[in-house]
């Protein structure tokens, strides 16, 4: 319980505070723990780095069951569901400042070689991997998850670009509707059109 009161104390931190404020004393104050205390379970900053992007995971994972609760059986129905909560989560604010900080944190971390943002973006395409095998079972397992690849690169150059039409909704509207039109024909192998 500790342990994961901790990693939503760093998340909530790299939410509200520029990165350089992220430290793990900054992390353990703001926790009501002593400095001692965090790293008992998290040594050092990759540790805690490495169960922060974990737990985002898991935090999609279970964001992905509760919206597909209320979501019909059928598989294309089921993706396109969670593509539009996708697409939907990257225009709020706190998601594109946690995940532009997370991006730094992770990239400092291993000298911008990119293994970090690699093992994140790994448990988000093994996560859309299962929704596009659902749709398309006989596809080959490289191609699901390339197909996979490119739907991640589609939400996160979302993130990234979005804030290009804010304060138009209607603009900002269709941006998310053609992005997901676009994400179900990768996912699908279709023509967008």
């Amino acid at each position: 319980m500790t342990a994961q009161r901790l990693v939503h104390t760093a998340r909530d931190l790299l939410t509200t505070e520029n990165l350089e404020r992220f430290t793990m004393r900054a992390v353990a104050d703001r926790a009501g723990v002593s400095l001692a205390n965090l790293q008992y379970y998290f040594p050092n900053k990759k540790d805690l780095a490495r169960a922060l992007y974990l737990d985002v995971g898991e935090h999609y994972r279970a964001t992905y069951a509760a919206c597909l609760a209320s979501a019909p059986e059928e598989p294309l129905a089921r993706l396109t569901a969670i593509l539009r909560w996708n697409m939907e989560d990257i225009t709020r604010r706190s998601t594109q400042r946690f995940f532009i900080q997370l991006w730094a944190l992770l990239g400092s971390l291993d000298d911008f070689e990119g293994e970090y943002l690699r093992e994140l973006y790994a448990i988000d395409i093994d996560q859309l991997s299962e929704h596009i095998q659902a749709l398309q079972p006989d596809l080959p397992a490289t191609q699901i998850r390339q197909r996979a690849t490119l739907v991640a690169a589609l939400i996160e150059g979302l993130l990234l670009l979005i804030r290009d039409v804010d304060g138009d909704a209607r603009r900002r509207q269709a941006l998310v509707e053609a992005c997901v039109q676009a994400a179900l024909a990768i996912a699908t192998g279709s023509d967008p059109r």
